[in-house]
């Protein structure tokens, strides 16, 4: 399977490729990308690139200029340059941590090193987005909006909430320009959600997200100064940074976006695209977080394509057991989609 062949954005392949022919004439095409080479916005960029048959310069030297004097030169200069913002990083990072430590007294656990990864449960939403645009109209929103509402009933619904029963939405923000060609060009804000008002009345849920934007553009976020330590880290030190960015209170990832039409015509118009954040954890980790939930919801022409990856220690672990709660969420928010 793709999912079982690794990618390695530092030595390659960053990315992997697979076509599947299917018996009646038609295709599966499944598209493997590490994050650290590109978001979705990127992503969807390059794809849409290939498919018009753009041929794109990204100024990046040949792979043989790797270990060239110049190139060794010129990333000494890059690195020397970063060390104020590591250091800068360094602090961020533990005053993060002290204050995580003085709200809660579990101490924190390493993953086994012999305790093997799993796949979280996917499940796929289709909706028709002009249906959706009408109903956020009708509630006096915008569509992202409703899809947030959405993710804050169905962590409702899946038992993520706080102490004081809100959920926290962690959303990225796009932060890429043109010809911006960096990896991730990403920032984020937290907003925490009334699930129970979201069903009916997701406006206060507008106003908070538009007041977080406001903010994380006067005031930056809370994760951008922890990227100069990237670099500098080992892996399991990357994903504990991870944890960190995240925080605690049991966080719920949603993502909502716009491809080009194009990333949906690899071959012509495709029935079906399915966008999804691939991680991987352990049952120990699942357990220590009290599970996962990330929406990501794109929109392609007419369509609207959500998959929800969700998980809750010994009550979620299927897809079987994750497509009810899904249809459930989507009717408190009277939304028609296929689910899959």
């Amino acid at each position: 399977m793709l999912l079982e062949q690794p990618v390695d954005p530092e030595y390659g392949p960053g990315w992997r490729l697979v076509v599947q022919a299917l018996e009646d004439g038609g295709c599966a095409l499944t598209m493997l990308v590490s994050h650290t080479i590109a978001d979705m916005q990127a992503t969807g960029e390059a794809i849409a690139d290939a498919v018009a048959g753009r041929r794109v310069d990204y100024g990046h030297p040949a792979p043989s200029w790797r270990w060239s004097p110049v190139m060794l030169a010129r990333d000494g200069i890059e690195s020397l340059r970063a060390l104020p913002g590591v250091w800068r990083a360094m602090g961020a990072l533990a005053r993060r941590s002290r204050e995580k430590r003085a709200r809660s007294n579990s101490p924190a656990r390493s993953r086994s090193p012999l305790e093997p990864a799993m796949a979280l449960p996917l499940v796929q939403v289709v909706m028709d987005a002009g249906a959706c645009q009408r109903r956020a109209s009708d509630l006096g929103v915008a569509s992202n909006t409703l899809i947030l509402a959405f993710a804050a009933r169905l962590a409702f619904r899946m038992g993520r909430l706080d102490a004081s029963g809100r959920v926290k939405l962690v959303l990225p923000v796009s932060d890429r320009h043109s010809q911006d060609r960096r990896g991730n060009a990403l920032r984020s804000i937290t907003v925490m959600a009334d699930p129970d008002s979201c069903g009916n009345d997701p406006r206060p849920l507008q106003r908070d997200v538009k007041a977080a934007l406001a903010s994380l553009i006067r005031n930056g976020d809370d994760v951008s100064p922890l990227f100069p330590l990237v670099p500098y880290v080992p892996l399991w030190l990357a994903r504990r940074l991870e944890r960190e960015a995240l925080g605690a209170d049991l966080p719920v990832g949603c993502s909502v976006g716009e491809l080009p039409p194009d990333v949906n015509r690899p071959f012509g118009e495709a029935s079906l695209l399915q966008v999804s954040v691939l991680e991987r954890y352990t049952a120990s980790e699942l357990k220590r977080l009290d599970g996962v939930l990330f929406v990501a919801c794109c929109r392609v022409g007419e369509r609207l394509f959500a998959t929800v990856s969700g998980y809750t220690p010994d009550r979620i672990t299927t897809r079987t057991q994750l497509a009810p709660f899904v249809r459930d969420a989507l009717a408190d928010m009277s939304i028609c989609g296929t689910v899959s």
